[in-house]
């Protein structure tokens, strides 16, 4: 390859290497104001979620190995497991027939113009969205989009998430940087409600503003523009108040490479469960999990796209006077309401003697897993 070929090459893979999310607060139309929502009372409860899967691909000359359905539902469970969310494949379908929960189809909308075939894409295959959220996988989509969502309640558009195919699910045969599921993870953060820190660029940089502007979020310090890589050290882009934090790169809700992001933040997993209990609540029920056949045995050819679907462990969190204490965990974290860092501690008890009366977030780790707990301390 000469030089001008190599160039080109490089120039294609920087444009590959950079995660593209069509959506914004005018895209997603979410009900105004959110930030009530914040105000209300949380269960620790955890919600289900049935996933309607449709894999749309442009010919029968294409395939799509349905045992990464699997490891992305294993990623999504993973990572929404710190909010308290967890996604299922259902095993009764519309009319309450059996189903594996995924639907496979050839079409030319799977080579999936967004610009133009959104809606044509949901109308040619969709499962009733009160009662599933639907995910449609198509093979390619233009302009490096390699996934983007509507959000629930949506006056616009059905609500669900559009990924490209070579992005879904984890391991070697998916497309790094983007190979541990976290598009979807992403994307399910906008169905939820949640916006990119960099929403409005600095905007929202103080307490009287965060919660109405930029993504409404105040405990994600407000970004100017995206990131992508993992830049090292955090870029600082925005000045906030009452501290001034670095761009949030490892938030789920950006736009770094998989392996960079780590967490949602305890208020976006408060607005995202909130939203999911106000905007999805026929969807959470009980009475729909009934309907789809959460207590009857899987079908022994659904094995293949199915993977574990256990309430995940939680250790539990015991208060004694000033004593924090999470069973079986090797680390515990404190946050205050505005999610800065105030303690860390090794082990599982966190002294709190010092701290004033509020609201807390507590965090616990073990290896790679992590806990959310909130705490009302007086």
């Amino acid at each position: 390859m000469d030089h001008r070929g190599q160039l080109v090459s490089m120039f294609f893979l920087l444009l590959w290497a950079q995660r593209v999310c069509p959506v914004d607060k005018a895209f997603l139309h979410l009900p105004s104001p959110m930030p009530s929502l914040l105000t209300r009372i949380q269960s620790e409860d955890t919600l289900w979620i049935p996933l309607a899967i449709h894999v749309v691909l442009p010919s029968e000359d294409i395939s799509f190995p349905p045992e990464r359905i699997r490891s992305q539902l294993r990623a999504l469970n993973r990572d929404f497991a710190q909010a308290g969310i967890q996604f299922y494949l259902p095993k009764r379908g519309p009319g309450g027939l059996p189903t594996c929960g995924v639907t496979w189809h050839f079409s030319p909308l799977g080579d999936h113009d967004w610009t133009l075939q959104e809606d044509t894409l949901k109308r040619f295959v969709r499962w009733d969205p009160d009662s599933f959220l639907n995910v449609w996988i198509v093979y390619n989509m233009p302009m490096q989009v390699i996934g983007y969502a509507r959000a629930l309640g949506d006056s616009t558009g059905l609500a669900g998430v559009v990924l490209k195919a070579e992005i879904v699910g984890e391991g070697e045969e998916v497309r790094p940087p983007f190979n541990r599921g976290r598009t979807a993870v992403h994307e399910m953060g906008h169905v939820f409600s949640l916006l990119h820190p960099f929403e409005g660029g600095c905007r929202g940089g103080s307490p009287e503003t965060c919660a109405i502007e930029g993504d409404e979020i105040c405990d994600t310090p407000p970004q100017h523009q995206s990131h992508f890589g993992c830049p090292s050290p955090p870029p600082n882009t925005c000045w906030e108040e009452p501290m001034d934090l670095p761009d949030p790169i490892h938030n789920f809700m950006g736009y770094t490479d998989d392996d960079c992001m780590t967490h949602f933040t305890p208020q976006q997993i408060e607005r995202m469960r909130h939203f999911l209990q106000s905007y999805g609540s026929v969807l959470i029920s009980e009475t729909n999990r009934q309907a789809r056949g959460w207590y009857e045995p899987l079908l022994p050819e659904c094995a293949v796209v199915s993977t574990l679907l256990n309430v995940p462990f939680r250790p539990s969190l015991h208060r004694h006077g000033h004593e924090i204490r999470i069973e079986n965990v090797d680390e515990i974290r404190v946050y205050d309401a505005m999610g800065r860092l105030l303690i860390i501690r090794s082990g599982s008890i966190v002294e709190m003697i010092d701290l004033p009366s509020g609201l807390y977030f507590i965090e616990g780790y073990r290896q790679s897993q992590r806990w959310s707990y909130k705490l009302w301390w007086f």
